[in-house]
């Protein structure tokens, strides 16, 4: 008995290990001179190009820290179908969503949804979310003035979750013991972003991407008035969130991005990441744990977009129901 319980300590205690590895990031420093900005084509007009993130990746040269467009392909062997992401065209998948709150306050959240060819596999930096097709969600909250008052970053398979504040956002709404600075898995964010006092569409968030894992590692407020002086843009277009489950195939027919029935339900097809799978999944309780999936109603979607990874907290934690969700974390909008 005592050696069977050393033996699962052992077990915790490497996984553990692998995870800090894999958390720990070096400082904030981007290679490229000057450094790439994907931003929202200047051809868009829309409310979405108008709050839209600027993502700055930290080593552009690499295809998989470009952001993609989803695609769909027969397998070379026809047996089936393939998804992977094109990192040639840049695509910012959108949709709105409008929320109140028990205080009777009305926001409405911009989702912005990216994805990237792959995590690459590695040791030295280990990379524990290693595969394909893994994404990122920028989500803007703002008021009914219109000025922006959070904003959330989180991968598309719900972790590492980060909910950064606007000085547009009255402190007594933030979270007991706030600091000026966060820490998220290795990470450290602005425990606020600051805007000017009266706003102004010209500032948005500038998001900057690790090399390799795609994580956030800083958010800063930009003048993206002034963004070609200091970067080299790449225009992303916008689009539909929906066009994600019409995914144009060879023969005139298409597919949907996420899986549509079966136990694989609202999770995007082939984004398996074997080793949070072979590390997490026996404790976290899921043998989807690091897969990429599909925010919605989980009605609807057959995934919970928890973001909590205790197994009780699955549904509190569920980032669609967005009061819920704010109110599970601390916050009080």
């Amino acid at each position: 008995m005592k050696s069977g319980l050393t033996s699962w300590v052992c077990k915790v205690a490497v996984c553990l290990t692998l995870i800090t590895a894999a958390c720990t990031q070096a400082p904030v420093r981007i290679i490229d001179e000057p450094p790439y900005a994907f931003n929202a084509s200047p051809v868009e007009n829309s409310i979405f190009s108008q709050y839209a993130p600027i993502f700055i990746p930290q080593r552009y040269e690499k295809r998989y820290n470009r952001i993609g467009e989803a695609k769909a392909r027969y397998t070379s062997d026809d047996t089936g179908e393939e998804i992977y992401i094109d990192p040639t065209t840049p695509v910012f998948y959108v949709q709105q969503q409008p929320f109140e709150t028990e205080a009777g306050e009305r926001y409405l959240n911009l989702i912005y949804r990216i994805h990237f060819e792959e995590v690459p596999y590695s040791l030295s930096p280990f990379h524990l979310t290693a595969g394909k097709n893994g994404g990122l969600f920028i989500i803007t909250t703002i008021n009914e003035n219109n000025q922006p008052v959070l904003i959330t970053t989180v991968h598309t398979c719900g972790c590492y979750l980060a909910i950064l504040p606007t000085s547009y956002l009255p402190p007594q709404a933030y979270p007991e013991h706030w600091s000026d600075e966060q820490e998220v898995f290795g990470e450290r964010l602005p425990g606020v972003l600051r805007f000017p006092a009266v706003f102004d569409f010209r500032y948005r968030p500038g998001v900057f991407l690790r090399d390799g894992t795609h994580r956030v590692m800083n958010v800063e407020v930009i003048d993206a008035s002034t963004l070609a002086s200091s970067y080299r843009v790449v225009a992303a277009e916008l689009r539909p969130m929906e066009a994600l489950k019409q995914l144009p195939l060879p023969d005139n027919n298409a597919t949907s991005f996420y899986h549509n029935t079966g136990r694989h339900q609202g999770y995007v097809k082939n984004a398996v990441k074997p080793l949070e799978l072979l590390l997490m999944s026996w404790w976290t309780f899921d043998l989807h744990i690091g897969s990429d999936k599909e925010l919605g109603n989980k009605n609807e979607t057959g995934s919970v977009f928890y973001t909590s990874l205790k197994p009780w907290n699955r549904n509190a934690s569920d980032m669609w129901n967005f009061p819920h969700f704010l109110s599970f974390w601390g916050w009080k909008l």
